[in-house]
């Protein structure tokens, strides 16, 4: 099926929550308001987590395979808790626990927490699980509200609930849950239902959705503890935005930004920011991405343009088409002598350069954004350029050897390295799986993922109508890129191949460059490039197996030089070469952040053993049963985000 370009992402379920730190440097950022101070990570790196554990009375009854439901979740969380690496700050609250009937006083505000988050509290998390027995009844509003005060109102945070029946308290535990996800952009609420049908059921399904969580159902003994498990294995990282907290300004008065990353929001549709940064210098190139994960449920979209003394230089929208994926729109927008998609002439010239993000349509309620900001130096010689390898058509991927396991990540600073083969990997419908492919200057890639035909239960699930399935790629300013003639992006899950293609990276500003790529960005920079595979989300909570084929085309070949000797990538501002031919400008070297984030990170890759660039490759095998220790530790439920000083 060919369609033309989208832009996609999605953010994945969340159950053992990660968060990232640092910021990226920047000039006249103004102090951030509540929105964009939420969606940025806590100065010591982590976020939070709550479990919220049922004790209600019925979870007494029998789960099947002879045990009760609270022994199956018993058996189920120890494994989990044993599990967690030394960093993840988890707590444990339990509602129903002490006032046995509703016409008991206090009966709907029996909450307590039994442990409080942090790090340094694997016994008493253990202990805790142990000893929690069924008692009382079901107050789930209350509970949710006090878990959400336990996390703090600042940085990523998330609520696990596990439940096995419906409120008897008021208000309704839906809309809490929505009032609640309101009060910060990075609170999620993820429901794991055990043996619920019905009302119960929509109930906490609905929980879920209104928490901009994911809801999983478990209907026996082993499927409690088979999901919990397994959740909390690929729940290791949601989609995270890095930079530091800004706020934009009207067109009539934006504000001065300067070469780094940056986190604002959006209000409702319509809604826009502006920022202005000033070029000191003729003939640089100015790239900027702009990225959203929209709201979940609605139709949604980003629009950004930028316009420079001589009118606009550039132009890009992505627009969201379906409401039950968490999809993230990214795109780029060039000012520049000769990879602008505008013929207005003098869009590399100094002066001031307004740049408007705008939402496109569908939301009501405010969102946070990305926004990342590159000048590359004037170029002298573009280096490497071949038209066969930067007109590239889809071919099947040549690849040889094993098929080896890797986890995909939800957020491109956590995605894991993937090189020439083949990979095998699971998805869950509602998520987006990202992997990172790095290329430099004169290299292509053909990609293409493979679905197997759906058996089992997995069949019995998806019935006549199977879920959608997106192949989406990504440049190292992560904006989508658009889709080479003979691509297959969107299919079934079921049976089905997608393909399609990353052309040459090459700074020669030929035709397909020009006018950017294919609609989406462009390819001219050395970097990593991202693979994302996404699925519809259809009240399915199996997970799909599917097969990732990458194959590298090319050697590395010669770069772009600059003028004045300069040096720079796509992490570096503009900046005349020092007395090491280091870059100078606004942000840290590559080999900087490499460095600080393998001191940061380097116990928990020693345990993956994964990638060596921003964290744990993470290359875990999942299985329908429950995942062993050491898979738990490898996934590695926490991430720190990339510094730049």
């Amino acid at each position: 099926m060919r369609l033309e370009p989208r832009h996609h992402l999605a953010g994945l379920a969340v159950l053992l929550i990660a968060v990232t730190s640092g910021t990226v440097g920047a000039a006249a950022a103004p102090a951030p308001g509540p929105a964009a101070a939420a969606a940025v990570a806590e100065d010591d790196g982590y976020g939070r987590m709550m479990l919220l554990l049922d004790a209600s009375g019925s979870m007494a009854e029998p789960a099947g395979g002879g045990q009760t439901k609270i022994a199956a979740a018993r058996r189920a969380l120890t494994t989990v808790v044993e599990g967690l690496p030394d960093e993840a700050q988890v707590g444990l609250r339990v509602f129903g626990a002490k006032v046995f009937s509703r016409t008991d006083p206090g009966s709907c505000t029996d909450s307590q927490v039994v442990v409080e988050p942090g790090t340094g509290n694997r016994d008493a998390l253990r202990a805790a699980v142990g000893a929690y027995e069924p008692y009382g009844e079901t107050p789930i509003p209350h509970a949710l509200t006090e878990a959400a005060k336990d996390l703090g109102d600042e940085g990523a945070r998330s609520i696990v609930l596990v439940s096995d029946g419906e409120s008897t308290c008021d208000p309704d535990p839906c809309r809490v849950a929505a009032e609640l996800q309101k009060t910060g952009i990075d609170l999620r609420i993820d429901v794991v239902g055990l043996s619920v049908s019905g009302k119960a059921r929509q109930q906490l399904q609905c929980i879920a959705e209104q928490g901009n969580g994911t809801y999983y159902d478990a209907d026996s003994a082993a499927d409690i503890e088979s999901r919990l498990t397994r959740v909390a294995a690929r729940a290791v990282q949601p989609f995270t935005l890095t930079g530091e907290p800004i706020v934009g300004g009207p067109e009539s008065s934006p504000t001065p930004i300067a070469v780094g990353e940056y986190v604002d929001s959006l209000g409702a549709s319509g809604d826009s920011k502006s920022y202005v940064f000033t070029r000191e210098t003729a003939g640089t190139t100015l790239r900027v991405a702009a990225l959203s994960q929209g709201e979940t449920g609605f139709l949604d979209g980003v629009i950004a343009e930028v316009t420079g003394p001589a009118g606009r230089c550039d132009y890009a929208s992505a627009n969201r088409t379906a409401i039950d994926v968490r999809e993230v729109m990214g795109v780029q927008l060039t000012a520049g002598a000769d990879l602008g998609s505008s013929n207005v002439e003098g869009c590399h010239e100094p002066g001031e350069y307004v740049l408007t993000v705008s939402r496109a349509r569908g939301g009501t309620e405010e969102v946070p954004f990305g926004l990342v900001v590159t000048e590359e130096p004037p170029v002298e010689e573009v280096g490497f350029s071949d038209p066969a390898l930067a007109n590239l058509s889809v071919a099947a991927p040549h690849v040889s050897g094993p098929v080896q396991k890797v986890e995909g990540a939800a957020s491109f600073d956590a995605a894991p390295e993937i090189e020439t083969g083949s990979w095998s990997s699971t998805v869950v419908p509602g998520e987006v799986l990202f992997y990172k492919v790095p290329l430099d200057f004169g290299q292509a890639a053909q990609v293409s993922v493979e679905f197997p035909e759906a058996g089992g239960e997995l069949a019995e699930q998806f019935g006549r109508f199977p879920p959608s399935a997106n192949l989406t790629l990504f440049n190292p300013l992560q904006a989508q890129l658009g889709y080479v003639d003979g691509s297959e992006w969107l299919g079934s899950a079921d049976g089905t191949t997608l393909q399609t293609a990353i052309p040459a990276v090459s700074r020669a500003p030929s035709e397909i460059r020009s006018a950017k790529f294919n609609g989406g960005a462009d390819v001219t920079a050395a970097g990593d490039y991202y693979v994302s595979v996404s699925v519809q989300k259809q009240d399915h909570t199996l997970e799909i197996p599917f097969t990732l084929n990458v194959e590298v085309i090319g050697e590395p070949a010669a770069g772009p030089t600059y003028a004045d000797g300069a040096t720079w990538s796509i992490t570096d501002g503009a900046g005349e070469a020092d007395g090491e031919g280091t870059a100078t400008g606004d942000s840290a070297s590559p080999s900087d952040n490499e460095s600080d984030d393998a001191d940061a990170d380097g116990g928990a890759e020693a345990a993956a053993g994964g990638s060596d660039e921003g964290g744990p490759g993470a290359a875990v095998a999942i299985g329908v049963g429950v995942l062993v220790l050491a898979a738990l530790a490898g996934a590695a439920i926490l991430w720190h985000r990339r510094a730049a000083s």
